[in-house]
């Protein structure tokens, strides 16, 4: 990708730098996003013998589940090194991945599933709309997709918990930044309106809340570091980074004490199908 594209990129959206945060993301974060992936798969129905597209599929949670209840996946991600984990995990079981760029046109001929899930995944492109355009083409006519992203960020306690740490270190939040690209569509309307623009009919948005949990504040504070966008955030505190870090343990253990510990968070679902 040429240099003036990959400088306009946010950090989660440079497929490159995935690959060195997958064992850090399945250890901290998949927690999370599996029991999100839990609630969409509920949404989009029996799976008992479908076919099944994981988009974005990161190191697989998701399409563990989604075999567990009987279907066949097909798991597409653009990280070599989250495709390697995958397979390491799905070993034996019907899951087929694949290094594929969300971005490009999928591998896979017209109606080849019956049923489509990206978490937290297509919505953090640069464009969705080619992306869920080719989740179109590739589902078979009734086909279902479902959609996973943030809203109401406000109610991300981890972040909102950090960003009082850096205030408390630092004496101010951090600045203002670009908007991140997964919370473009935390507005069910733009959720609902970007899946229409992808070529699917009869969204609904259904709104979840789980939890992230880890066996200490201590321990989650040393691990933040677990996806590039939190990596960059991370790297910009420099010297304040283990103040920061040790005031967002601190606040955890005086709220929840020095055992596990969980942080709320709320997403959306969007399903909509492929007429």
């Amino acid at each position: 990708m040429p240099e003036s594209v990959l400088a306009t990129l946010q950090p989660d959206q440079d497929v490159a730098r995935w690959d060195q945060h997958a064992a850090a993301y399945e250890a901290v974060f998949e927690s999370l996003t599996d029991r999100f992936a839990a609630q969409a798969m509920d949404l989009l129905g029996p799976l008992g013998g479908t076919r099944l597209l994981d988009l974005a599929a990161g190191a697989g949670g998701a399409a563990l589940q989604a075999t567990a209840r009987g279907a066949h996946v097909t798991a597409f991600d653009a990280s070599a090194s989250m495709v390697m984990r995958l397979l390491e995990r799905g070993a034996g079981l019907a899951i087929e991945a694949q290094q594929v760029d969300a971005r490009l046109a999928l591998p896979r001929p017209d109606a080849t599933f019956d049923a489509a899930l990206s978490c937290f995944g297509v919505v953090i492109l640069p464009d969705p709309i080619p992306a869920l355009r080719e989740l179109h083409r590739v589902l078979r006519p009734g086909g279902r997709l479902a959609v996973v992203t943030w809203t109401e960020p406000g109610r991300y306690e981890l972040s909102a918990r950090l960003r009082a740490a850096v205030e408390r270190v630092r004496g101010a939040p951090p600045p203002p930044g670009p908007v991140p690209a997964q919370l473009r569509y935390t507005d069910p309307n733009a959720l609902a309106e970007l899946l229409r623009a992808g070529g699917f009919e009869g969204a609904s948005i259904t709104r979840v809340d789980a939890e992230l949990r880890a066996a200490s504040a201590r321990s989650l504070a040393a691990a933040l570091d677990f996806a590039p966008g939190m990596t960059a955030l991370l790297a910009g505190l420099a010297g304040d980074r283990g103040a920061v870090e040790a005031a967002f343990a601190e606040a955890l253990e005086a709220d929840q004490g020095t055992g596990p510990v969980a942080l709320g968070a709320v997403a959306q679902i969007g399903v909509a199908i492929r007429v």
